[in-house]
């Protein structure tokens, strides 16, 4: 986890959950039903059974990659089934939609929030007592944002691991009293055909952008509308910067990417960014704008900042943009996650919907004990904190891939 400048500081305030059995227990019922008839969701026996095996008052943190919109439904569903309680960690900015509303439900449902891109100590120090109390299950997306790459996982940030060790310092290395780690996998498949519903919507896009129709195939096509809006997104933005049309898409995403946020903090002079990802990047300095929109009132600076926030959201969308993904193996489940990124890029659509029902698998692996990893993180935390996450992510992944070959 990295360390922010001291002088940051944190306003927004940390909002904990306030579970309500009667929410809750409603949501799963709900839940349920949605998932029966869009979602067919598998929970594999290893998984309740790793679930229920571990030991009474053991502190337990969920590693699940994030694909899609639907998780944190997956993650209601294995709540009632395994008959644990699960507490969420949970993005600050969600909590602030639907005038607040979301944020109430959300909190009544177990979810608490964090500041993202900001060293939120907080929700920090809330997550590491949930872990070293040992009677709830806290969930953590380690990939920290929906990047619709389902078979594909991306990088983890290392603040499960942290929370962890954290925690079971807190707790003490005693017998029967550690803490766990359990790497999660979710995969989405489209068990029927989606062919059809494929050509109609990339044939709307190719009329929304007047791209003449071809008969080429639909990765082809795909490709065709994120370069027009690329093109698109560079001349909005306005930014000094002349793409070269025959490098990658993925290099001219990048190069964006940096012109944008070089020119925000250009702007914006207090503004500073310690971190070496771009979508990183682009975390931290929203967290850091959205603070200065909440102490500025002048009507001018306001939609300003706001431009940038916006700028700022849409470069960490781009992060997802690869081609490579759905070119390379153009399977239905691949097709339809790039479309999905692509219409919400190009109808402004929040959270896009899913193009069918589908098959969902979920599974397990063997908890990581992180009392046994204790000596190592004492010796040398950063390495030891690299290394496990680096192993949840392998871990993940591996499942996911078993998932993948067993649809194809």
């Amino acid at each position: 986890m990295s360390t922010p400048p001291d002088d940051h500081q944190q306003h927004r305030p940390f909002l904990p959950e306030s579970p309500s059995p009667l929410f809750i227990k409603a949501a799963q019922e709900l839940v349920h039903e949605q998932l029966l008839h869009q979602n067919q969701l598998h929970i594999s026996d290893q998984a309740l059974s790793r679930l229920a095996a571990l030991p009474a008052g053991a502190g337990v943190i969920l590693t699940p990659n994030h694909a899609d919109e639907t998780d944190p439904r997956v993650c209601i569903e294995l709540s009632h089934r395994s008959n644990k309680q699960f507490v969420s960690m949970c993005n600050r900015e969600a909590f602030d939609e639907l005038f607040g509303l979301a944020g109430f439900v959300l909190r009544k449902l177990g979810h608490f929030s964090i500041e993202r891109g900001s060293h939120d100590q907080p929700a920090l120090d809330h997550a590491v007592d949930i872990v070293r109390q040992g009677d709830k299950v806290l969930v953590i997306f380690p990939e920290g944002e929906i990047f619709y790459l389902n078979e594909k996982v991306q990088n983890f940030h290392a603040g499960a691991v942290e929370i962890g060790m954290q925690a079971l310092a807190k707790r003490g290395v005693t017998a029967g009293s550690s803490i766990f780690i359990l790497p999660m996998a979710i995969k989405y498949h489209y068990a029927q055909p989606i062919s059809d519903i494929l050509e109609r919507r990339v044939f709307r896009m190719e009329n929304t952008l007047m791209i003449p129709h071809t008969k080429a195939p639909l990765t082809e096509r795909l490709f065709a509308i994120q370069n027009r809006l690329l093109h698109n997104e560079t001349t909005k933005n306005l930014v000094p910067i002349q793409l070269d049309e025959t490098s990658p898409l993925s290099q001219r995403v990048q190069e964006l990417q940096k012109a944008v946020i070089a020119g925000i903090q250009a702007r914006h002079s207090d503004l500073h960014t310690y971190q070496k990802q771009i979508i990183d990047q682009t975390w931290q300095l929203e967290a850091e704008l959205r603070e200065t929109l909440a102490h500025t009132t002048d009507k001018g600076d306001r939609a300003s900042l706001q431009k940038d926030l916006d700028a700022l959201k849409e470069m960490a969308q781009l992060t997802s943009w690869r081609p490579s993904y759905y070119r390379e193996d153009p399977t239905d489940d691949r097709l339809a996650e790039a479309l999905m990124k692509i219409e919400r890029e190009l109808y402004r659509i929040k959270r896009p919907k899913q193009l069918a029902p589908r098959m969902v698998s979920v599974d397990i692996a063997e908890p990581v004990d992180l009392s046994l990893h204790k000596a190592a993180y004492d010796a040398d935390p950063k390495a030891a904190r690299h290394e496990l996450t680096e192993d949840l992510h392998a871990k993940v992944q591996g499942m996911v891939d078993q998932m993948t070959t067993g649809h194809h």
